[in-house]
């Protein structure tokens, strides 16, 4: 069974596997060239956990892009001084 998975993440389709990370680098470079630009390849780990990245870029290269590894929510990235602190469920205080 193999170890890595390389997954387009526009169509969310597996396009190849390997035993290891190395041969997994590869296949997505390749796979991240034949896309189009700004389309994001991955490489998955068996387990599904995301260890590396690829998109092409508009001039042709292929580059690593960092993978998101916060627990932080969504909100309180996007906008740390608009998220307020968590209202419990069945809390009468207003909102807004």
């Amino acid at each position: 069974m193999p170890r890595f998975y390389i997954v387009s993440e526009s169509s969310e389709d597996t396009l190849a596997a390997a035993d290891n990370l190395q041969d997994a680098v590869g296949a997505a470079r390749q796979a991240a060239v034949q896309g189009a630009a700004g389309e994001l390849v991955s490489v998955l780990e068996s387990s599904g956990r995301a260890v590396k990245q690829f998109v092409l870029l508009p001039d042709g290269t292929v580059a690593e892009q960092p993978i998101a590894t916060s627990t932080k929510s969504f909100a309180a990235v996007a906008a740390p001084d608009l998220a307020g602190p968590p209202i419990a469920v069945g809390d009468n205080r207003p909102t807004g």
